[in-house]
């Protein structure tokens, strides 16, 4: 499964930060006046505007020249902003280069080679393209003629805002002027504008750094015609799509019955199987406690002895015994017996960790082919179609940029998968464990998804979205209702059948055993409660199994040699399996677990270095 590195993730974005973000062209603050500004600007009926500007100016100290920042975003206010497209700059009589800095087109203007003093002028055309806007009752034009980056003063500023398309009186006197600093609502540069059907002209004088003058005016619906597009098909077609995938996993989660098996009474453990292997069929999982539960096993069926002593157990290989022939339980008991005949838990090597990982990978082959426990149908595919396209619907709902909605679709992603995890699970578990949090773990999935709605009505309620709120719950909801019921994608297969009822009975019994019961079956088998202990082990019935023996007396195998003296009872052990023998072992393989981690680590870093000059930050820079 692909797992994402976020510390990965956020060093290249920073260092991607630092890459582009370090470019500045722009100098020192000083060293120069505007003595004139002219802006010549023709709005056409597409809403693109072809901008002319004229600028006098007037440097103090040698300079090479000046820079001119045009934002590519216009902000109407918080949730209304439009991605603008600044093209066709030409600078007349002046060397220049076009780069991008913060969201903006830079036109640095003038030479490497000489620098000016005294005055000059700039001469530069651009177009400016805006997109369709968002509203479906207006149309509107807002046009800063005089951006408010500017770090000197201007003594003269003029423009002339010649329209393509007559304006209407009622349009003509919507129009407003706004001068003074960032955000502000009212005319402190006094600019008294002359409005025509055809034009906007006007002039300020003395204006400081970082002032600025702005045209805004709403217009009738339709004035613009044939603006850029801001709308995409892209979250249309994957919410179509999320909706077809989530409706047919649903109808074909519907069709699937349920396996049903019917316990066969069983008050023994199956002769061809040992515990592991139950074990893993009854949750289709290899654990830690399957391949433990053959110690106990290998016990009662004479292999090895169990000697307990105050802090430690010691297992010893049986000489006279044949050895395991199965290839999983070969594995473990060779690294117990490979290199000596007795063995302490606690001296234990880590090949003993290697030889549970290889026994478990064996285990796992055991049960392909032919004896393969289940099969996914094919409407887990679909669901998971159903989720990613509703992801990317989600992520491309939006006019201006995917980045607006990030946080709504990583919440979503979180969303389905834990979804998905909670509610998916092995098909042997629904017949052998019935899950009681099951409910609570759908109600959790319900929970979960409405939080998401909620965060795609803040979204959508914004005229940024493309796809309205209403479309987007019933493309949530499609893709939801299969996930959870997603658990029934998993169907068992033939051979689990032939073998889940026999195994079903054993655990029913063990499970639902009367005391008076279980003492006939220990006299006729002295035995008995240590031979179906490890199948107990790997269904988690050990503790229920050891507490129904609790009034039985139990004879002291002779394989097992317990630390405690008498009387002899069932607890003790139960005790040694669970405390003498898990613990080590767990600890064990939590060690082998490490230094193969390590191990990975050290062979990742190996050719790992660094260098004088190299790392994030450095580069460098001065005036122009």
């Amino acid at each position: 499964m692909f797992k994402l590195n976020f510390k990965k993730v956020f060093a290249f974005l920073f260092a991607f930060i630092l890459c582009f973000g370090c470019i500045d062209v722009r100098a020192d603050d000083g060293g120069y006046t505007i003595d004139d500004y002219k802006v010549n600007a023709i709005y056409h009926s597409n809403n693109t505007i072809d901008v002319k500007e004229v600028i006098n100016v007037n440097f103090s100290s040698n300079r090479h020249g000046i820079y001119r920042n045009i934002p590519e975003t216009m902000y109407v206010n918080r949730d209304e902003k439009y991605k603008l497209s600044i093209k066709n700059i030409t600078v007349m009589n002046d060397e220049y280069e076009v780069d991008y800095d913060s969201g903006n087109r830079v036109i640095q203007i003038g030479s490497e080679d000489y620098t000016i003093i005294g005055p000059h002028t700039y001469t530069l055309t651009y177009t400016i393209v805006i997109p369709e806007d968002y509203h479906s009752d207006l149309d509107f034009i807002y046009y800063s003629v005089l951006g408010n980056n500017w770090d000197t003063t201007i003594n003269h500023f003029s423009f002339d805002i010649q329209f393509e398309k007559a304006l209407t009186e009622k349009e003509m006197s919507n129009i407003q002027v706004f001068s003074g600093s960032l955000g502000n609502q009212s005319n402190d540069l006094n600019v008294q504008p002359s409005i025509t059907s055809n034009s906007i002209t006007g002039s300020a004088y003395d204006i400081g750094p970082k002032q600025a003058i702005t045209i805004f005016g709403k217009l009738r619906q339709g004035y613009f015609v044939g603006a850029k597009q801001t709308t995409s098909k892209i979250p249309f077609i994957f919410l179509g799509l999320a909706i077809l995938f989530g409706l047919y996993s649903l109808v074909r989660c519907l069709l699937l019955k349920k396996t049903h098996i019917t316990p066969i009474v069983n008050f023994y453990p199956p002769k061809d199987m040992d515990p592991a292997m139950v074990g893993t069929i009854v949750d289709e999982s290899v654990d830690q406690e399957d391949l433990m539960a053959l110690i106990p096993y290998w016990a009662s069926k004479g292999y090895l002895t169990i000697s307990e002593t105050s802090d430690d157990l010691i297992l010893t290989k049986v000489e006279d015994h044949e050895p395991p022939v199965l290839n999983h339980q070969k594995k473990i008991y060779n690294g117990l017996f490979k290199y000596k005949d007795s063995v302490k838990l606690s001296n234990l090597s880590t090949n003993f960790g290697k030889a549970m990982n290889d026994a478990k990978e064996a285990l796992n082959n055991e049960f392909s082919g032919d004896k393969k426990l289940s099969k996914i149908d094919h409407g887990f595919v679909t669901t998971i179609l159903a989720m990613i396209c509703m992801i990317v619907c989600i992520l491309f709902n939006t006019r201006y940029s995917i980045v607006d909605n990030l946080i709504e679709t990583i919440l979503a992603t979180f969303t389905f998968v834990i979804m998905m995890v909670m509610n998916y699970s092995a098909a042997a578990s629904s017949v052998f464990n019935k899950n009681k949090l099951g409910v609570l773990k759908k109600a959790l999935s319900v929970a979960l998804v409405l939080i998401v709605i909620y965060f795609i009505y803040r979204q959508t309620q914004s005229i940024v979205s493309i796809v309205s709120f209403e479309f987007m719950v019933i493309g949530i909801v499609a893709t939801t209702l299969p996930i959870l019921f997603s658990s029934k994608f998993n169907v068992v297969s033939d051979y689990f059948k032939s073998v889940a009822g026999d195994l079903l009975g054993f655990k029913d019994f063990i499970e639902k055993a009367e005391v008076p019961q279980l003492e006939r079956l220990s006299e006729e088998n002295p035995s008995y409660y240590y031979d179906v202990i490890p199948y107990a082990m790997v269904f988690g019935l050990s503790e229920m199994w050891t507490k129904k023996f609790s009034t039985i007396p139990l004879a002291q195998p002779d394989w097992y040699d317990s630390y405690y003296s008498d009387p002899y009872t069932s607890y003790f052990y139960y005790r040694m399996l669970t405390r003498s023998m898990y613990e080590p072992i767990h600890q064990n393989l939590l060690d082998y677990q490490t230094e193969q981690m390590k191990s990975t680590a050290d062979s990742m870093g190996s050719s790992f270095g660094g260098f004088s000059g190299g790392g994030a930050g450095g580069g460098g820079g001065g005036s122009w």
